[in-house]
């Protein structure tokens, strides 16, 4: 028998070097590249911010917001991220603010004034209406043409360091800044925002938040008609359910657990799966309604944190008529679509939580 030539391959040893700087981690930045220059990003928030600085040379507003949403979108969460990215040779060459350094981004932002921050505003909804006109038209008629849901919403942003500004602690013993953002629901698109720390109440700025909100929305969309407000119990104030009264648009906003509340669905049978009630707190708009569906909840979604309120967020159904034009029959409210991306606070007692009885969500709305 011949012999085989050749015998056992040998395993080629891996070699560790300088990475090649023509290679980039983050090649998708060409497309949002792109996109800002298609959309005007910067110039649109340059001409509504105006001159940051005396001399007109170097990066303005709108450079700066864009390159730290292109560092965001590339993975980076804090300003020393700039760094990694401009040593990124050739994905600066991509990057649609290239060479934008973390001690430049402080410097700038600190110029900023609190009018300024506003006027942001403006620039964006700018870049949003010419967005809604590049669409196909199919797909700018169902975005406008209702419904429109401007979502408010707050979180809290946790941050290290004794020297921080603008931060305070929260009931959970974390030092905070609590962005508070109004949302265009169906475009996924922020149509005003403010920046406040640990002890702030989101209800408080609310309704201002929701004027500049519907400011920034484009005309096409404010047009149809189908304008509605939709948020969870901790919005659950008169003034905002005011604001949306005064410029005519419907609400929808997640009740909290008060005592008239408790006395209201106690009187309510065991059968009836949902329910109109004609409940209207002091100083809301006269037209208020409240809208009562029943849910099954595990009592395992509960959280046993002490701290914790005992909500849970739920899906809720989206009625696309205001209540005012419900009847008590209940047959509008029977065919309301599902909508899952709008969560309301379920109203929840710790008996019920054990027992994992059946309990309401309450969604109050006019």
């Amino acid at each position: 028998m011949a012999r085989i030539v050749g015998g056992k391959r040998k395993r080629r040893q891996a070699r560790i070097g300088a990475p090649d700087a023509v290679l980039t981690p983050n090649a998708g930045m060409a497309a949002i590249s792109e996109l800002c220059d298609r959309l005007g990003v910067i110039g649109a928030i340059d001409a509504a911010v105006g001159p940051v600085k005396q001399r007109n040379r170097g990066f303005g507003a709108g450079e700066l917001l864009t390159g730290l949403a292109a560092a965001q979108l590339a993975g980076e969460d804090f300003l020393a991220g700039l760094g990694r990215q401009r040593a990124d040779a050739a994905g600066q060459q991509l990057a649609p603010v290239p060479g934008l350094s973390s001690t430049t981004a402080a410097g700038l932002a600190r110029r900023i004034t609190a009018g300024q921050w506003k006027a942001v505003e403006t620039g964006l909804a700018v870049v949003t209406a010419r967005m809604v006109a590049l669409l196909p038209a199919a797909r700018a008629a169902a975005l406008t043409g209702g419904p429109v849901t401007i979502d408010p919403g707050a979180t809290d942003v946790e941050v290290y360091g004794r020297k921080k500004r603008g931060v305070a602690y929260n009931h959970q013993g974390q030092r905070v800044g609590r962005p508070h953002v109004a949302a265009w629901a169906e475009a996924e698109t922020v149509l005003a925002a403010d920046l406040g720390s640990g002890t702030d109440d989101a209800r408080a700025t609310a309704a201002d938040l929701l004027r500049r909100a519907l400011e920034a929305l484009p005309a096409r969309a404010r047009a149809g008609g189908r304008v509605a407000v939709r948020a969870d119990a901790g919005y659950f104030a008169g003034h905002l359910a005011r604001a949306a009264h005064d410029e005519r648009i419907s609400f929808a906003i997640g009740a909290r657990r008060i005592a008239p509340l408790w006395r209201l669905l106690d009187s309510i049978g065991d059968d009836a799966e949902v329910a109109v009630a004609g409940y209207c707190p002091d100083w809301w708009p006269a037209t208020t309604r409240l809208l009562i569906r029943r849910a099954r909840l595990d009592p395992a979604q509960v959280s046993a944190d002490p701290r914790s309120r005992l909500a849970y967020e739920l899906p809720v159904d989206f009625v696309e008529e205001p209540v005012t034009s419900m009847q008590i029959g209940n047959q509008e409210v029977e065919e309301a679509q599902a909508d899952d991306h709008v969560g309301i606070k379920t109203v929840l007692s710790k008996t019920q939580a054990r027992k994992g009885v059946r309990v309401y969500r309450v969604l109050r709305a006019a």
